[in-house]
């Protein structure tokens, strides 16, 4: 504020006389000639350096020289640290021109204040020139405060965070008696002593004191207002991160009765063993996970607290009293859906952090295998009922379809990973969760083929059954790697195969557990970018799903035990003769002189060649209940003015190098959004971006143009965006016919 004060006081004696002299012959506010520098005034000034009279009669004879001769028509400011009374030729312009006296700065501060607030200002002098140091770049609300006592001169919640990221820095470009002031409360919240110590020493018993607060649990107010603030901040913390790393906590007493906001890593996982260690006391656990539940709950420093509590927490409390109501194969169906596949997540999720840390993950993992072996039994006593439902699921869906679909179909994907995508895209899309129930065995050649054909035989190559789906729909479709799906893809009609899960499973085995989020990202990338390109529906649906079998030993898999002719998989055995086993499941399944499937009535592997810990094959809910899920837009947003490409036909077999893409506007409805559209072409050759048309502006009711080249390519796809939106409005392929030129010749 004291900046507004000095230059409108300032500006108002200029206006009228030219000069002005400013008296501060104490100096204390030289803190003001850098704000006057920077407001372009012309400023001239005494030195301290001169102590001798016949100097200073000297330095102020050559700047009233100066003001006269160099700055004759300017506005000038003369700047005189030395009383009235020791002026010379400076002194009759105090009084034929203009000056402002701060040879008492503090009354006149006060006087300022008065004349704004009214109020009787009590602040000793020094503490009253260092807040008015402070209230530079402040408004009148600000001072007002601190007469009144509502704020400090020092906001310390403010200024810590600064002072604590580079703490010599901020000394350095602070005011001495601001810089005094800031240090006196930083030591009242050390509760000790004021001495002079350095900055940066100031700064690590301030850290110390926030991180010794968190780990007992003691920190409270400001500091503690200053750590949420510091965690929450792009700009400082990284320097908290390095404070963090050197902080040491082997000191902690009890990890138990750590703040729930702390930051420290170390101490979750004494946390998590200790939980691990005591998992099948379950009075233990309910009570550490009560301490533990306002960490999982929180939403104050969200980047220091591991993802796995909430698994943690998952698990641990997994209720499977609603499988006594399940009584049909149906209803144990529902509960999966609804409920355990959750669990199947939150377990995943452990795997991937913990698998290579047997301590923690053991006893985990036998809990959850005690809760999924009650699902099991309620799914094997109804597994009589078992029939899937996936065989010929595309033709049937493309034979029926309306509009512009596109199907996305991955290889081995759980429900659960459908869930979670779908759960991060509510927001985006409307979405329909069916489901649908996989073959036996549940392997890529069997389940593929099924999906892709009516007629119920296998093709082991992914082009035969490609060819199937075209036959058996009637449909034009276009097939594409995932992956490969860009803006530039035409076709209404589309099939995006990802193969990305499987591969990686059977080769990457527990290594895939750390790549399923990537998976999942994009998965939710290109759905979302199909329903920008103006798909009408994006079916995500799989083959089959996979279980995952953690930590495994060479005794927990099952005795693959048959008569006669068999052939060995992870999760089932084809055999040539019929099988007298009660724990094992048939299916009779002709195949290379197999003629029956056997599945054992269990989730873990039979002792087979290979690597066990990414399987499939077999008759667990994981494995054979597979997502069906539909996303289409939502809402009702204005559809905007239709703008469609007209030479299509046209453009199908074109003579020469250059084309035209011809377009028109629907009449449109007298509405804002119908009026008019920004439009663009794309062009794509052989999936590659090649080059875009400038944005086209047209109007309801009329037409434009844009002609291109080939550009030394036959074939190009044109794509008719929204300049704004991106929406996908209509595309065309151009082709470059064989027919020579004769234009011309004739």
């Amino acid at each position: 504020m004291i900046d507004i004060w000095i230059t409108e006081e300032l500006d108002k004696l200029l206006e009228s006389r030219g000069r002005v002299v400013i008296l501060d012959p104490s100096g204390q506010c030289n803190f003001l000639i850098p704000l006057l520098e920077r407001k372009g005034y012309t400023l001239l000034k005494t030195g301290k350096e001169n102590s001798e009279h016949w100097q200073q009669v000297r330095e102020e004879f050559f700047l009233r020289f100066k003001a006269e001769s160099a700055h004759k028509t300017d506005k000038v400011v003369f700047y005189a640290a030395r009383p009235l009374n020791e002026l010379s030729f400076l002194y009759d312009y105090c009084f034929t021109h203009g000056m402002i006296n701060l040879s008492s700065p503090a009354e006149w501060i006060r006087k300022k204040l008065f004349a704004l607030t009214g109020i009787q200002i009590q602040l000793e002098s020094p503490l009253l020139i260092t807040a008015a140091k402070e209230s530079i770049g402040k408004e009148s609300g600000w001072w007002k405060k601190i007469l009144l006592g509502i704020e400090q001169i020092i906001d310390i919640q403010k200024e810590l965070l600064p002072f604590l990221n580079g703490p010599e820095e901020y000394k350095n470009e602070k005011d001495p008696d601001v810089y005094l002031l800031f240090e006196v409360k930083l030591f009242e919240l050390l509760e000790q002593p004021v001495r002079t110590i350095p900055p940066k020493t100031l700064a690590a018993e301030i850290t110390q004191k926030i991180f010794s607060g968190l780990m007992s649990n003691t920190l409270s107010g400001v500091l503690l207002e200053v750590y949420y603030a510091w965690a929450d901040s792009n700009t400082y913390y990284s320097r908290l991160e390095e404070y963090r790393a050197a902080h040491e906590i082997s000191s902690i007493t009890d990890f138990w009765e750590a703040h729930p906001d702390h930051c420290f890593e170390a101490i979750d996982r004494m946390q998590l063993k200790d939980i691990a260690l005591h998992f099948r006391d379950k009075s233990y656990i309910t009570e550490k996970l009560r301490k533990a539940a306002p960490r999982i709950r929180n939403r104050k420093s969200l980047r220091f607290i591991p993802s796995w509590w909430k698994d943690i927490q998952t698990l641990a409390e997994f209720n499977t009293e609603p499988l006594g109501a399940c009584n049909s194969f149906g209803k144990v169906i529902d509960f999966y859906k609804t409920h355990f596949h959750k669990l199947d997540r939150a377990v995943r999720n452990l795997y991937a952090e913990f698998i290579q840390e047997e301590d923690i993950l053991r006893p985990l993992q036998e809990h959850y295998e005690s809760r999924l072996a009650e699902l099991l039994e309620h799914w094997y006593d109804f597994s009589s009922s078992y029939k899937e439902d996936q065989s010929g699921h595309l033709p049937r869906l493309f034979r029926s379809s309306k509009g512009r679909i596109a199907v996305i179909v991955c290889d081995g994907l759980r429900y659960e990973i459908a869930e979670s995508i779908a759960a991060g895209m509510e927001s985006n899309c409307r979405i329909v969760k069916n489901i649908m129930i996989a073959g036996i065995p549940s392997i890529t050649e069997h389940n593929m083929s099924a999906l892709y054909s009516e007629s119920g035989e296998e093709f082991m190559i992914h082009a035969e059954r490609e060819k199937q789906l075209l036959a058996q729909s009637g449909k034009e479709i276009a097939f594409l790697d995932l992956e490969e799906l860009h803006e530039g893809v035409t076709g209404d009609n589309l099939v995006l195969t990802y193969k990305d899960i499987d591969d990686a499973g059977e080769k990457l085995q527990q290594g895939v557990l750390k790549l399923f989020r990537e998976f999942e990202k994009v998965i939710t990338e290109k759905i979302l970018l199909l329903l920008k390109m103006n798909f009408h529906e994006v079916h995500l649906v799989t083959d089959h799903g996979f279980v995952l079998t953690g930590l495994l030993t060479e005794a927990d898999k099952l005795d693959p035990a048959a008569e006669g002719k068999k052939e060995v998989h992870e999760r089932f055995l084809r055999t040539a003769e019929k099988q007298n086993r009660n724990d094992w499941i048939q299916f009779e399944r002709p195949h290379d002189g197999y003629r029956y499937v056997y599945a054992a009535k269990n989730h873990r592997p039979f002792k087979s060649k290979g690597v066990y810990g990414f399987a499939h094959g077999g008759l667990t809910p994981q494995e054979i209940i597979i997502p069906n899920f539909v996303f289409s837009r939502s809402g009702s947003a204005a559809a905007g003015l239709k703008v469609s490409i007209i030479n299509k036909k046209d453009l199908a077999a074109v003579t020469g190098e250059y084309f035209v893409v011809k377009l028109t506007a629907d009449r449109g409805r007298a509405d804002l959004f119908s009026s008019s559209r920004k439009v663009q072409l794309l062009l794509y050759a052989q999936n590659i971006l090649q080059s875009t048309s400038a944005l086209i502006a047209i109007e309801a009711g009329s037409s434009a143009s844009a002609e291109f080249s080939f550009g030394g390519s036959s074939t190009i796809n044109a794509v008719l965006t929204d300049a704004e939106t991106k929406e996908h409005l209509d595309s065309v392929k151009v082709s470059k016919s064989n027919a020579r030129d004769l234009d011309g010749l004739l």
